[in-house]
């Protein structure tokens, strides 16, 4: 029952019963004022009667004193008229009397009047004459006749009075007792129905102070506090189930907000803080430096090859590939040093306590090796690297954007010295770094305005002479430093997105020259052109040279794409393996650079067979003078002889080291010893001049 019902219900009884109670007492009050009026009246007509007989009897008595005097001669007719009008005049207040008296003893009194009276009248009608009778009563015997009907009459009077008086105690009682017994009743069930109603009350109160301290410990956060009376079907079990659910609703809004809270000073897959809260603690540190004189040290760790298994395998690989980072990273460190993700395949770690440096090198070397251990995704093999900046935090800083900064250019000397490694910041690097960025500003600009060219370097048969292809290399004629070693921008404009422009500029030089030098009838079988790995991991490589060399009317042949040999190294997921395969599928001939100075293994030199190598210059220069050289040389050009692959020394420089590459089983050559890597109108002499003899021993 609700609590409504159960709260006006005893009210609307209780009401209906003070109704009835007072309904009661009223119809007996009527009642008894009814009961005491028509006594009243029925005395009063009593009396009124009695009265009236009084009056007839006296009058009755006067005329029959008259009457019965001596001297008084009164016709005998007007007498019996007279004495019978007064017997009926009192017969007329007898009947009254009757109607008026309906109780026993007024009745036996009426008799004795009536009795009374018809002796009185008998006699007096005898001494009148009107009856014959021998014996005539005597003035005595009628006025003793006439005092006992008088004394009937008083008697009548004094009954009905006290019948009157009687009848009004009793009604007097009667009421009372009504008005008793209500109020008793009335009280009863005002005991019992407020009892009820105070027992209701009290549990009711009991309930809403559960639910008062209920919410008060909610809105003291305590969201978790026991909600009773659930299970209830009234409105206190309503309000218990919405506190209940408010408490819910409360406690999830807390948990969403610490999770927003959490979202927002932390990396949503790693579960690392991110650079907002790694900022702040920072910070914390910058502030404990330079007051407690603790030194703390960053390190910026960038993880080698993620992007190609990313590309590779997917997104799904590349997000198990950060957590297996983010796990390593953190057993490497302590406990109150942090991890945090700043980028896609960047972290930082804040080292509290930072040690000096050998020991700051050997934990790198430890984050380094614990990154680069193989996991399985997706049923593959997969490993990353990780090259690592170091940035000391002491009290001379106290900004933690520069903090950062320094870490960065730390990790971007360690890139630049083959990845995988770990480098310190000091202010050298930061000359250096500053240095590349204003060369890059110069090489953004340089590439616009066409100061980077390709230079050409010939390729020759060493038993013919005959020139077998050229090598293009980028050239930057800077218009005040001259021209420039490519070793000093090259690997900058791959790190800074634009080294496809580079080579994009390369192609299209080699694409022109092979069509100058053909146009001119001078030998131009191919050109090779140096590509990254980033590069050849790019699957629009394909197109992008199918579309260059479409447009020029030539065919694949025509260019050979060189690749390092340290690509070769990667494992089965890298994706630049489909694209060396699908360039050979198109007639691309795939040479091999720097041969023997990486760590290309054989087995993956047998599965996948280039079309020449490149033997490196380290291995060439000074062999016709190193037994133990020449030893090393002839095992790679015995194993490209029995693979079937070209062979071709790079950095030949004198005739001897031609003559013992010849015997060693190596006829085609590259270095300054054949020529110098030339600009395009200068090979166009340079050919033009090699082509005068053979024209003029043609002629003779």
């Amino acid at each position: 029952m609700s609590i409504k019902r159960r709260i006006l219900g005893p009210i609307a009884l209780l009401i209906l019963i003070g109704v009835a109670g007072a309904s009661w007492i009223s119809v007996a009050a009527i009642r008894t004022q009814n009961d005491i009026q028509a006594a009243d009246e029925a005395t009063l007509r009593t009396l009124q009667a009695t009265d009236r007989a009084q009056r007839i009897r006296e009058e009755i008595e006067r005329q029959l004193q008259q009457f019965l005097e001596f001297n008084t001669i009164v016709p005998p007719e007007q007498v019996r008229s007279k004495h019978q009008q007064f017997v009926s005049a009192f017969n007329d207040v007898l009947t009254e009397l009757r109607q008026a008296n309906q109780s026993t003893e007024p009745s036996a009194l009426l008799l004795k009047i009536e009795t009374q009276f018809d002796a009185w009248n008998t006699e007096g009608s005898i001494a009148l004459g009107l009856i014959s009778d021998t014996h005539v009563p005597s003035h005595s015997r009628l006025r003793q006749l006439a005092r006992r009907l008088e004394l009937a009459l008083v008697a009548l009077e004094q009954d009905v009075r006290a019948q009157a008086e009687d009848t009004n105690r009793q009604a007097s009682r009667s009421y009372a007792h009504h008005v008793i017994l209500a109020f008793a009743s009335m009280s009863v069930i005002f005991v019992l129905a407020g009892s009820t109603f105070l027992g209701f009350g009290s549990h009711l109160v009991a309930s809403l102070t559960r639910l008062a301290d209920a919410m008060e410990a909610i809105r003291h956060g305590e969201y978790d506090t026991p909600v009773r009376d659930l299970t209830r079907a009234d409105e206190v079990g309503q309000i218990a189930r919405g506190v209940a659910a408010f408490s819910n609703t409360l406690r999830d809004l807390q948990m969403a907000k610490s999770r927003i809270e959490h979202l927002a000073l932390h990396d949503q897959l790693t579960n690392l803080p991110n650079r907002r809260a790694l900022q702040d603690h920072l910070s914390q540190c910058l502030s404990a430096a330079q007051t407690k004189g603790r030194r703390a040290a960053v390190l910026h760790v960038d993880l080698d090859r993620f992007k190609q298994i990313n590309d590779l395998l997917g997104h799904a690989a590349g997000d198990e590939i950060l957590r297996h980072a983010a796990r390593a990273m953190q057993a490497c460190i302590g406990p109150k040093d942090i991890t945090a993700r700043v980028g896609g395949d960047e972290f930082v770690i804040v080292l509290c306590r930072a040690c000096e440096p050998a020991a700051l090198e050997t934990l790198c070397q430890q984050i380094i090796e614990a990154v680069s251990q193989p996991i399985e995704v997706s049923g593959e093999w997969v490993n990353v690297g990780a090259s690592i900046g170091i940035a000391y935090v002491d009290g001379s800083e106290a900004d933690p954007e520069r903090i950062l900064s320094n870490a960065d250019i730390a990790l971007y000397v360690a890139k630049g010295q083959g990845r995988g490694r770990a480098s310190f910041y000091n202010d050298a690097t930061r000359v250096q770094f500053e240095g590349n960025m204003v060369m890059l500003k110069e090489l953004r600009g340089a590439m616009e305005n066409g100061e980077i060219t390709a230079y050409f370097q010939p390729q020759v048969d060493g038993h013919s002479g005959a020139v077998i292809g050229f090598e293009a290399l980028a050239r930057w004629l800077h218009p005040e430093r001259g021209m420039l070693d490519p070793g000093v921008f090259i690997s900058l404009a791959f790190e800074h997105g634009l080294g496809d422009q580079l080579t994009e500029t390369i192609v299209s030089d080699a694409i022109a020259a092979i069509l100058d030098w053909r146009a001119r009838g001078l030998p131009a079988p191919s050109v090779s052109v140096n590509f990254a790995a980033k590069q050849l991991r790019d699957g629009g490589l394909v197109e992008f040279l199918d579309d260059a060399l479409f447009a020029a009317a030539l065919e694949p042949k025509d260019l050979a794409i060189e690749v390092l040999e340290s690509v070769l190294f990667g494992d089965g997921v890298d994706p630049a393996f489909n694209t060396i395969a699908r360039l050979q599928e198109r007639g691309y001939k795939i040479e091999l650079d720097d041969f023997g100075t990486g760590h290309a293994s054989i087995s993956n030199l047998r599965r996948f067979k280039v079309d020449g190598v490149k033997i490196d210059r380290d291995f060439v220069a000074g062999v016709d003078q190193d037994p133990e050289q020449e030893m090393i040389l002839r095992t790679l050009i015995d194993l490209c002889r029995n693979l079937g692959i070209e062979c071709l020394a790079e950095g030949v420089e004198t005739e001897a080291e031609m003559e013992r590459l010849l015997r060693l089983g190596c006829s085609r050559f590259q270095g300054f010893g054949i020529g110098r890597p030339m600009s395009r109108d200068a090979v166009t002499a340079w050919l033009e001049a090699r082509a005068e003899p053979l024209v003029s021993a043609k002629a003779g």
